[in-house]
């Protein structure tokens, strides 16, 4: 078979728009041996067929060794997870479901990778408890498969595997939406807890409630990314100047991998002047070392708060509340304040008002008052 391009895993035409981006292929059976892979650097034809002949010789001698025959786990540990933890917020979270996948899938070659696989490996997750007792969710399952894709991705990326299986593998059904946020009542019992071995937490659940910062964001956010003087500061960020007005901090790396600031009130300026004590304005605010405050830590000590307050934990348990409804509930007020959608947006750093509004609840005064206004008479409509 002749050399070919393809795109995103689909065989192409030069009439295609994508085919200047496309890289090209070579795929032939010689002496019971079948290839199929990508040509690395070759920009024309002509040398896409120099390629294949080369391969066609090392085949013929004896001396092909296929990029299909690396491990699945291999190439995690050695690719996938390197990258992850270079560009993602959310690493530890790869790092972690990286476990399950490596043990299900362990050294099968990446090539033979099935849907039938993925399927065998959902159905090892689905209904089975956790570590904590738990049933777990369909939506636990997904981030597991969203993490497969991802990983077969970046190996169709780089021409190791033909397709990517998983697109064919139909995800778990979700519930909807969570909706839970601290309420007024659970507050002052969740602070009142952080005292005594749990203080070294209070900080950080100030800040991430009253400015919505992410976990990772919390952990990386330095001195120098936050103004309290009087006067605009501009600080470097992928090669341009982000204004930082007095009293906001500056989000370095989002989730979206866009930088935002965010106006500190009163009570975060003084939780966040208590974490910054004695640190240099290169250094991580909140480090095992400084305080004690790590993502091991936040979860630790963030569920034995919420045990002595008396509110329910968890993400599967009824009613339970985790870490991240604190940016929950920092949209919830914005939007109890009447604060608009956009603005929310752009505070919270979603890239969309559909994310936004999954976090920005309802809360039942809110609503209480909008029907109780309905009982006062103004006029037809």
């Amino acid at each position: 078979m002749a050399v070919f391009k393809r795109y995103r895993g689909k065989r192409i035409t030069p009439s295609d728009p994508n085919w200047d981006d496309a890289r090209w292929w070579t795929e032939f059976r010689l002496r019971g041996t079948h290839v199929l892979q990508s040509i690395a650097g070759a920009r024309t034809k002509a040398q896409a067929q120099r390629a294949e002949n080369t391969l066609r010789e090392s085949v013929y001698d004896g001396r092909y060794s296929s990029a299909k025959a690396i491990g699945f786990t291999s190439f995690v540990d050695s690719e996938f997870l390197p990258w992850a933890r270079a560009n993602k917020l959310s690493f530890a979270d790869d790092e972690r479901r990286a476990k399950s996948l490596k043990e299900f899938f362990k050294e099968q070659p990446m090539r033979e990778i099935l849907p039938l696989h993925i399927e065998r490996y959902k159905s090892s997750l689905v209904g089975k408890t956790t570590r904590r007792g738990t049933t777990r969710s369909g939506a636990t399952v997904n981030r597991h498969l969203s993490l497969l894709s991802k990983i077969l991705s970046m190996a169709l990326d780089n021409g190791l595997v033909e397709g990517n299986p998983s697109s064919r593998v139909h995800k778990e059904q979700e519930g909807g939406k969570r909706e839970r946020y601290l309420t007024a009542n659970e507050r002052p019992r969740l602070f009142a807890a952080l005292t005594d071995d749990l203080a070294f937490l209070r900080p950080a659940v100030e800040i991430a409630r009253g400015a919505g910062l992410r976990k990772a964001e919390l952990l990386q956010l330095k001195p120098e990314h936050i103004n309290f003087g009087s006067l605009p500061v501009f600080y470097p960020v992928n090669g341009r100047e982000v204004e930082i007005l007095p009293d906001w901090l500056l989000v370095v790396k989002s989730k979206n991998k866009k930088p935002r600031c965010v106006p500190i009130n009163n009570l975060v300026r003084t939780a966040l002047v208590e974490a910054i004590q004695d640190a240099k304005p290169d250094e991580l605010i909140f480090s095992l070392g400084r305080n004690g405050v790590t993502y091991a830590t936040i979860q630790r000590g963030f569920e034995e708060a919420c045990k002595r307050a008396k509110i329910v934990y968890g993400l599967t348990k009824p009613g339970g509340l985790i870490w991240h409804d604190l940016r929950h509930t920092f949209a919830t007020r914005l939007r109890a304040a009447g604060v608009h959608e956009l603005d929310i947006m752009q505070l919270m750093g979603h890239s969309t008002v559909n994310v936004t509004i999954g976090y920005a609840h309802g809360t039942p005064s809110i609503i209480q008052r909008a029907v109780d206004n309905l009982a006062v008479e103004q006029g037809e409509v």
